[in-house]
């Protein structure tokens, strides 16, 4: 009875509301102001994506794939390329035409008919989204991404699968689509694809794979390739030839389904051995790291140049590297010999060093630590800050000495003895004083006393200024006379 007395209630009260709210909706127009508020929110949405692919350089991307970063040495020689996600470029005719079968068979059937991006492939692309989000996972799981947008998203965005991403693949898609022809969106491509071991590239590949041009790839080897590009981690014919073979016959299918191949064809290729070469090794560009390193910094800091840009858009760099030094730096720091024993615990004893044109401080080699390099990791020989010690006496004591006055044999009080009122008190290495020495034996047997006795008379303005003028990154705090035995705030790199 209670409860029967509740749904009467409800209902009324409920009946109530439905009205109110259908009142409201009609004087207010809701409906009207819904449709303008969604088509506002599309229109500008569309506005910026269509800016976002406006300002991809869509043009400039085929010369980022084909032309790599030059580096050259002081002698205009060249030294090495920087490059990412760069094999050796080939165009459309050195290919097999396998390729461009078993590749528009497996991931793109319709790339000659789209423009750029596909509905059925958008729609699905959606079913997944939704099913991901009621899985409370936030990423696109695969599935409706034409040729061209994995191309886009290779070139120009990254990995992470989400809306907003999807998004801006679409419309640069549309755009590189309005600025090459399909088989120049496809020798793109195929230039740009990875397959894993760190090559890029079908003509790479070709090499690491089969030590074949890709102009000689057989239908089972592109079949190969082709299925690789799903996972080329998964995939990988020398780690998991098993599997990469059932996927190849997957694809050698698929190249029927698609009128690329005979059925009687493709089951004879089924049976064919995966006949992988495991001896290739691509040539290494990035031969000198640290010094390599050391050009990518500067650029970003001095020129304001990303490492995208460096690494993509075909810059011409000029040097002051002597590749003579630089590898009998390396050779030196590859010989275990010429160091001290590891730790107990294995740690490696470290080591940086620059090598400079003393006439125009032209840094000439660099290594920036033993063992196994790491691409743009920390660089002892450009980062690494220590206390420079006493080599600083020369340039905030001595020079500025000489610049003042004082001569290479003027008499120098060494002594022991206290400086202002936190009676700051510099100590000779064996703690020996001579009372009186002259300049230059104070400095080549740098002597601690005698200079900041100095660096006091002559006053350490004039020590800090010089340290500026040497380049030295001095601050306000290291305006006192510690200075004259390298205290500093934060040190100096070797560099």
């Amino acid at each position: 009875k209670t409860w029967a007395s509740f749904r009467v209630w409800f209902k009324h009260y409920w009946q109530l509301f439905v009205a109110m709210l259908k009142k409201f909706w009609h004087r207010y127009q809701l409906t009207r102001w819904i449709i303008v508020i969604f088509l506002g929110i599309f229109l500008i949405t569309s506005i910026h994506l269509t800016f976002v692919a406006k300002t991809a350089d869509v043009k400039n991307l085929k010369n980022r794939l084909q032309r790599p970063t030059m580096i050259y040495d002081r002698s205009n020689q060249s030294a090495g390329r920087l490059y990412a996600q760069k094999g050796t470029y080939v165009e459309l005719k050195d290919i097999s035409s396998n390729v461009p079968n078993a590749v528009l068979s497996t991931e793109d059937r319709n790339f000659y008919h789209e423009h750029g991006f596909s509905v059925k492939g958008l729609g699905r692309a959606g079913v997944l989204l939704v099913k991901n989000k009621l899985l409370h996972r936030d990423y696109i799981s695969g599935g409706g991404s034409t040729l061209t947008q994995q191309l886009v998203k290779n070139a120009f965005l990254t990995q992470q699968q989400t809306f907003s991403r999807k998004a801006r693949e679409i419309f640069i898609a549309v755009e590189v689509e309005n600025q090459y022809s399909k088989n120049e969106i496809l020798t793109m491509y195929l230039n740009n694809a990875y397959f894993g071991h760190g090559v890029w590239g079908v003509q790479d590949a070709a090499k690491r794979y089969f030590n074949e041009n890709a102009s000689q790839l057989t239908v089972p080897q592109a079949a190969t390739l082709a299925g690789m590009l799903t996972s080329p981690g998964m995939y990988d014919p020398v780690e998991h030839p098993t599997a990469t073979k059932q996927r190849r016959n997957m694809v050698l299918q698929l190249m029927v389904e698609n009128h690329k191949l005979s059925q009687s064809a493709a089951d004879q290729y089924k049976q064919t051995p995966l006949n992988i070469t495991n001896g290739y090794v691509p040539n290494d560009s990035y031969k000198y790291p640290y010094f390599f390193d050391a050009v990518i910094a500067e650029a970003e800091s001095r020129y304001h140049i990303s490492e995208k840009d460096i690494m993509n858009n075909g810059y011409r760099i000029y040097t002051t590297l002597d590749q003579d030094q630089q590898r009998s730096m390396q050779q030196t720091y590859d010989d275990d010999d010429n160091f001290p024993q590891n730790s107990a615990d294995g740690t490696m004893v470290q080591s940086a060093s620059i090598a400079m044109n003393p006439k125009n401080g032209g840094i000439t080699a660099v290594v920036g630590g033993r063992g196994k390099h790491v691409f743009r990791g920390f660089n002892r020989s450009t980062q690494m800050r220590r206390q420079p010690g006493s080599t600083i006496k020369p340039i905030v004591v001595y020079t500025p000495a000489l610049e003042h006055g004082y001569f290479y044999d003027s008499t120098l009080q060494d002594k022991k003895q206290s400086y202002g009122t936190n009676n700051y008190t510099p100590k000779n290495y064996d703690d020996t004083y001579s009372g009186t020495v002259p300049m230059y034996k104070a400095l080549y047997e740098s002597l601690n006393a005698p200079a900041v006795w100095l660096l006091n008379k002559i006053g350490v303005n004039r020590g800090y200024d010089m340290a500026k003028k040497f380049g030295l990154p001095v601050e306000k705090g290291d305006k006192n006379l510690a200075l004259a035995l390298g205290g500093m705030t934060r040190g100096v790199s070797p560099q």
